[in-house]
Parts: C-alpha cells; structure tokens; sequence
C-alpha cells in the first residue's frame, strides 16, 4: 500500500520544523563576533565579523542592564497558569540562549528572592504567572517585600496574567481581583488576540511576538510597546512602570508551551529583550542595516552622546535572528 502523499508532506515538515528549532534553540550560531565605540562626535563606530548574512543594528537611550538576573522556578510553590516541566524547560533554554548573548544568569526558588530583593539593581524573570508568598502578600499598596523592592528600581520579566493579582503557595494560588496594572491587560482568553501593527520601537528592536494575551494595552502611561499591536490596542510586548521600577510584560502562553513552531519565536524574543535594557522611558535613536562579510565596520550617522545609558545592539539575520549582541556605549 502507497503511503498517503499529503501525510508524507507532513511528516516531513514536521521533522524540518524540530530539527530547525533543535538548531536554533541548542545551537545558536557563535561563530560571530561585534564590537562597537563612541566617537568623539558621538557617532559609533561598530565592526562584525562572522560568515555572510544580513544584519541589522539600533541605538537606544535610557537603557539599563541588570547588575544580575535570575530565574524564578519553585515546583513546591503551586502555579495555575504554567506547568512546572515545560516551565523549567523553558528556563534552562532561556538560560543557555542568554549565556550565549553573554549574560549569566542563576536560578532562584521562593527563598532565594528574599535574599535577591536586597538588591535593587537585581531583575527576576517571572515565567509562574503568580508571585510567591515569600515576597508578596497580593496588596499593590502595602508594604511587602516585593514592593519595596519594586519601589526602589527593581527590574520583572513577566509572562502571565496581570502582575500582582495572583499570589502563589505552597497549597494553592489566590486571586486578588486585580494586580499593579489596574486591569490594563487582555484577559479575553476565548478571543485571544494576536497583533500585526508595528509599535514606533518595532523598527529598533525586531522583536516578532504577536500574541497579546495577557499583553498590557498599548496607551497605557508610563509603558513602551516595544513589538507589535494588536487592531484592539494591546502590546505583545511592553515595559512599563510599576511603582519605582520596570516591569517587561511578554503576552501570550511564552512559557507555558511546548509547540516547536511557538518554541523558536518564543525564547529568542525573551533572550532579545532581555539583553536590551529596555526602560518605558527608552528611546530609539538609530537605526540600519547591512550585510556580513567576513568583517565589516561601518559608522552610525547620528551623534547619540547626550543621551544617557544608550545602547547598541546587533542582530544577524532577517527575518528571524540567530545571533545577536547588545553593547553599553553611553553610561549614565
């Protein structure tokens, strides 16, 4: 019996799409190398070395790196939104593709973030959908440990329901009604929605997530949509401010899934944003493009050197990144 031919079609899809993400995910390509310099006139003189492709570049003011970043994951701390197995994977990947764009980070359980939260100039990615008693008793306005924190600079990578509504423990999560966005967020998970408008940060950042479920409206004061926008006015991806600090919002099911198509869009644009530095008061300043060959320099025509705390950033391919480097040219 010949075998079907569309089924042959599938399967063979289906095994190019796994092998492509096992390459992208486990082999990100290393084989680069860029460096990039402030000018006396403030233009940046930047260099990349590495086989032919294409590659795009951007400056941004107002970013800030963390001094380190964590990883929350506690399986003896309940979580409705995200399933601890696929939840740790996506944070040892996470892990591994950030190492790569040469940032290390450390894992944290609820404990651990007591300690963490000392330190203002820490960031924690969030991938539970909840926060920890430990560190935060479901009151935006009172005076837990995650509050203080938060009004003192801290910086959230968060994937999930709205921040601050959920708190997790060891037997259950509580829902609070409402978190720190005051319900500024898409919760219409029988329509969720995905976005296809670029925000004005699009053309710096090229970060292409589209799933704004749980994604912060895009109008919100003290917020910087920083991809796309969905026709009913929510952000794939924003930062925002949340008392004195910076909180980056990734809609959608970012870490709660383990589909290969969705895999591959998913912890590359995390890994991108993470290393930006973005704040909601971030500008774009530059931005263009070219093409790899075997080395290249070229000079930004922008002079960038009254802005604080810029950043330039590099991204080789297009239109889906496998490499990328982000570089401090202007300190605060």
């Amino acid at each position: 019996m010949r075998p079907n031919p569309a089924y042959v079609i599938v399967a063979v899809f289906a095994v190019v799409m796994v092998l492509g993400a096992y390459f992208v995910y486990y082999n990100d390509d290393g084989s680069y190398e860029a460096t990039a310099e402030l000018n006396a006139d403030g233009t940046v003189t930047y260099s990349i070395a590495g086989p032919s492709s294409s590659y795009t570049y951007s400056v941004s003011s107002d970013t800030k790196l963390p001094e380190k970043l964590f990883l929350y994951c506690d399986e003896s701390y309940m979580s409705d939104f995200s399933d601890h197995y696929i939840q740790s994977e996506f944070l040892q990947v996470l892990k591994s593709m950030l190492e790569r764009r040469g940032l290390i980070a450390e894992f944290a359980d609820a404990e651990d973030l007591v300690g963490v939260m000392g330190h203002h100039d820490y960031a924690v990615f969030f991938a539970s959908g909840a926060l920890p008693d430990t560190i935060y008793d479901g009151r935006t306005d009172g005076d837990s440990l995650f509050v203080r924190w938060m009004s003192n600079g801290g910086t959230v990578f968060w994937t999930g329901p709205e921040i601050g509504r959920y708190v997790s423990t060891q037997d259950g999560v509580v829902d609070h009604g409402k978190g720190f966005f005051g319900g500024d967020v898409n919760t219409s998970e029988e329509d969720d929605q995905f976005a296809h408008n670029e925000s004005d940060m699009f053309a710096y950042t090229l970060l292409r997530y589209d799933d704004c479920l749980y994604g912060l409206r895009a109008d919100r004061a003290d917020s910087l949509p920083l991809s796309f926008i969905s026709d009913d006015g929510y952000s794939s991806v924003s930062v925002a401010k949340v008392l004195g600090g910076n909180v980056t919002v990734f809609g959608g099911n970012v870490a709660t899934t383990d589909i290969v198509s969705q895999v591959v869009t998913d912890r590359t644009c995390c890994a991108d944003t993470i290393i930006c530095g973005l704040t909601y008061e971030s500008k774009g300043l530059d931005h263009g493009k070219g093409v790899v060959k075997g080395s290249t320099s070229a000079v930004t025509g922008i002079d960038v050197s009254g802005f604080s705390g810029a950043m330039f950033r590099i991204i080789v391919g297009e239109p889906a990144s496998h490499w990328s480097k982000a570089i401090d040219i202007v300190k605060d």
